[in-house]
């Protein structure tokens, strides 16, 4: 601190040569070493007065703080000594605070209904032009009479030629424009009917696309919504359960397909082989482990012991490893290569027999026809059977057979195979006909 005339006091880290306040001593000591290095005896006297403070103030005695610290703990238990006070009598205000809360809930839901039942008829066929509009809403709640209104009773602003007077749409009481709040037309139609699409698009709410409403209907509207919406909301159990579910309807018809697929393995059909059923399989047993582990999931979840929603974790997790088990575990047991080769073969012998059978069928109609006609052109077969169209049509649902089975599509991998039957069959039949 430094003393330049009698009316001003200057203080700070200041240079005692030209009075200008540096902030900290290092700067100060700085500043003095490069601009008044003449003055070697000040500067020295400067770190002198730096070194001791900063000395008494690292090296204190904690030793000597503490005692200090234990006598004045000491002294003030002295003078205010500690009581253990004995619980005398008590009551309890938990019905008075009941009735209080009764009363002052169902006053808020009484005015926010009112409020609901006002805002429907608001939304409902409202008008599109601005004047049919505003007497539609003047007709629906009553506007309050401005003319002795002089201040905004929320902001006690007065009201002048650019500070207009505004009504609220749902009680009618009178607000300035920077009190009023504006509730988006779309909103207000989705908390009259939350069966309406609700629309996602942001805009900005104006008198035009919103309905202008005083502060304290707008926190009442608010608080309905958010009701709504935490009504409606999705707990962390729920949803899980719903994914349950939704892996359990997949694992339905992947058992029907599988089943569906070793009938045709154990009868001998080449419609699929065994790589496509190993294949089934595996996809039903990942269902049933998303299956298990979402049950496992939902017991999980916090619940108190023996309350309603325990139990019903507990059930859920039940009924889940009873599905799993009877199900998706107990599959029928897939043949061997071995096995399927010999129903093959036999299979295959038996349509030999009936091709053989067919092929004499038709030479005795030929015989037969070639006794009774006396003469007669024998048709043909084509000369190449590249050039078949019947082929060319088994070639394509081939390949569209290949790509099915690559991607799991066993439904279309049947309904191809059983065209390629018929294909196969009617390209035998005419082979048949072209030797007759």
């Amino acid at each position: 601190m430094a003393a330049t005339n009698d009316e001003e006091i200057l203080e700070g880290f200041l240079c005692p040569i030209c009075k200008a306040d540096l902030k900290s001593a290092t700067q100060l000591t700085s500043h003095f070493e490069s601009l008044h290095q003449e003055e070697q005896d000040v500067l020295k006297s400067l770190k002198d007065i730096f070194g001791k403070a900063k000395k008494v103030i690292l090296n204190a005695d904690d030793t000597q703080l503490k005692e200090t610290f234990d006598r004045a703990l000491k002294n003030s238990q002295e003078y205010y000594p500690y009581e253990e006070q004995t619980i005398g009598v008590s009551r309890s205000c938990t019905d008075y605070f009941k009735a209080v809360r009764s009363a002052r809930l169902e006053r808020y839901a009484t005015e926010t209904n009112k409020l609901l039942i006002r805002l429907d008829k608001l939304v409902c066929n409202m008008p599109s032009e601005p004047n049919q509009r505003k007497q539609h809403e003047q007709e629906v709640v009553p506007w309050l009479d401005g003319t002795s209104v002089k201040l905004c009773p929320n902001c006690a602003k007065a009201f002048t030629l650019t500070r207009r007077k505004h009504h609220c749409r749902l009680c009618g009481s009178i607000q300035c424009h920077d009190c009023s709040v504006f509730l988006d037309l779309n909103v207000a139609r989705t908390i009259v009917d939350p069966s309406a699409p609700q629309t996602s698009q942001e805009h900005e709410v104006n008198e035009k696309n919103g309905l202008r409403l005083c502060e304290h209907c707008y926190k009442l509207i608010e608080l309905r919504k958010q009701v709504q919406e935490n009504r409606n909301a999705k707990t962390a159990l729920m949803t899980a359960y719903e994914q349950m579910r939704s892996l359990m309807d997949q694992a339905k018809p992947a058992v029907a397909m599988y089943e569906k697929m070793c009938q045709s393995l154990f009868d001998g059909e080449t419609t699929y082989n065994l790589s496509d059923v190993n294949a089934m399989r595996g996809r039903i047993g990942k269902l049933a482990e998303g299956i298990d582990l979402l049950s496992k999931q939902i017991t999980s979840f916090p619940a108190e012991p023996n309350t309603r929603q325990a139990k019903v974790q507990e059930h859920i997790r039940q009924a889940a490893a009873i599905y799993i088990k009877e199900q998706l575990l107990s599959l029928r047991k897939l043949p061997t290569e071995a096995q399927i080769e010999e129903v093959r073969r036999e299979r295959y012998e038996r349509a030999q027999k009936q091709i053989q059978l067919e092929r004499e069928r038709v030479e005795t109609e030929r015989e037969w026809r070639s006794e009774v006609e006396s003469s007669g052109s024998r048709v043909s077969g084509p000369d190449h059977d590249d050039d078949n169209p019947l082929l060319e049509q088994m070639n394509i649902i081939r390949a569209y057979i290949k790509e099915a089975r690559k991607e799991l599509r066993f439904e279309e991998v049947a309904i191809l195979e059983a065209n390629l039957k018929e294909l196969k069959k009617e390209y035998q039949l005419q082979m048949l006909s072209y030797k007759s």
